[in-house]
């Protein structure tokens, strides 16, 4: 199980159980109830460990853990005999000082061996973060050195950012292994044809300034709907060698329409009006929430695919996501069993069923407990989740990262 998984469980664990351990010790001190902080000082540093393990997915060793776990207990234990001796105990206040004096070297000895155990490591997370590659990485072969580009084009409610990169460390790795990357730089909530537009010409632009002919496009989400109208009618078809789409909704959301019946088009418009205004904010050109959300019904869809032709020069295949249950991921749990009433499995965004579309080569499913969500499905949590290696997936795709530097690998076999 990925580290971070791990992480994630101990934190929720230990959030209930040592709340429930710290209130009990308070209740028991009763009249003395400061006592129990030193206690509960203990027990919480476990937890703020795994917590910097959740964020910089790095194992903190037992030895630090109760090291630092002995030094907040006496910390807070010399605060509290501080504060009574304050209300008048006759304490020596020389004993106070020489243990708070030996409490503050550990410290500060723990914490040197500490943080020269684990800054390079935390140092290198923060630097993918941001998009850019420490100094011990290096470039690694050509096996990903396509004929044409990749070009990510991204889902919808996000932007191409260097800072948290919508694609998380997938674009780093591909150029590592020596693919130029490119990104399709349209607004987060932009209705399709609007997208699609910017689309087009966001290609053009990478098209003649870097002298070259094609695109491999790989998309994601409404990313892929997007796609697919540009292609078919703003004349971008001949600048496109293939098109891969993840989890894109190519039959729409029986979901939304149910939404949309139920609560009647003023409610998304209303919505429409904070969206848009944030999201102008944020630095969309055109932000459209209501026609962007209407369209991916599955009734809309349907006309969509009636009136939108593919290419038939142009090879597309699809992957579909799918988590396992509600716990697959904490944050689209709810959006999961929404849309498992009337979508049937799903990723936590679009159903299985939805996402199949020309050459479908099946699922993209977590290996073990936990499912893969559609934020996870491009590296959103940085956590390089491991999947079950399907027979339809590119060979040696093993965590969501392998599928894509697999994926880009098959490509360039294809002669692409």
């Amino acid at each position: 199980m990925n580290i971070r998984i791990k992480a994630l469980i101990a934190c929720i664990v230990e959030l209930f159980l040592f709340s429930f351990i710290s209130f009990f010790l308070f209740i028991a001190f009763f009249k003395l109830a400061f006592f129990s902080f030193p206690f509960s000082a203990f027990i919480w540093t476990f937890w703020g460990f795994n917590v910097f393990t959740l964020i910089f997915g790095v194992k903190i060793l037992a030895r630090y853990k109760i090291s630092f776990a002995f030094l907040n207990f006496f910390a807070v234990g010399i605060l509290i005999i501080v504060l009574v001796a304050g209300l008048g105990a006759e304490i020596n206040i020389w004993y106070i000082i020489i243990a708070a004096a030996i409490v503050a070297v550990l410290y500060i000895l723990l914490s040197v061996h500490f943080i020269k155990t684990y800054w390079r490591l935390v140092a290198e997370e923060v630097l993918r973060w941001f998009g850019k590659n420490s100094q011990t990485e290096k470039k690694n072969d050509d096996s990903c050195t396509t004929k044409y580009p990749v070009f990510f084009v991204h889902g919808i409610g996000f932007r191409d950012r260097k800072i948290l990169n919508y694609w998380g460390n997938i674009p780093r790795l591909l150029e590592e292994c020596g693919a130029k990357v490119f990104y399709s730089n349209h607004d987060a909530w932009a209705n399709t044809e609007a997208a699609a537009i910017q689309i087009a010409e966001n290609l053009k632009k990478v098209l003649d300034e870097n002298k070259i002919e094609k695109v491999n496009v790989i998309a994601h989400s409404k990313g892929g709907i997007d796609i697919r109208y540009a292609i078919s009618k703003l004349g971008i078809k001949d600048n496109i060698a293939s098109v891969t789409m993840i989890s894109s909704p190519n039959h729409g959301s029986k979901t939304l329409d149910g939404l949309y019946k139920f609560f009647g088009e003023k409610l998304f418009k209303f919505t429409a009006v904070f969206v848009n205004f944030w999201f102008k904010i944020l630095g969309d050109k055109e932000p459209d929430f209501f026609k962007a959300t209407y369209l991916l019904r599955a009734s809309s869809m349907e006309k969509f695919n009636l009136e939108i032709k593919d290419e038939p020069s142009i090879p597309v295949q699809t992957f579909a996501g799918k988590m396992k249950g509600m716990f697959s991921d904490i944050i689209m749990s709810f959006t999961y069993f929404i849309l498992h009433f009337r979508d049937g499995d799903n990723d936590g965004m679009v159903g299985i069923e939805s996402a199949k579309w020309g050459n479908f080569r099946g699922l993209l499913e977590g290996n073990g407990f936990f499912g893969l969500s559609h934020v996870q499905e491009v590296d959103g949590y940085r956590t390089n989740p491991a999947i079950k290696e399907h027979e339809g997936l590119p060979e040696g795709s093993k965590t969501i990262r392998d599928f894509y530097l697999s994926l880009v690998h098959e490509l360039k076999g294809k002669g692409l």
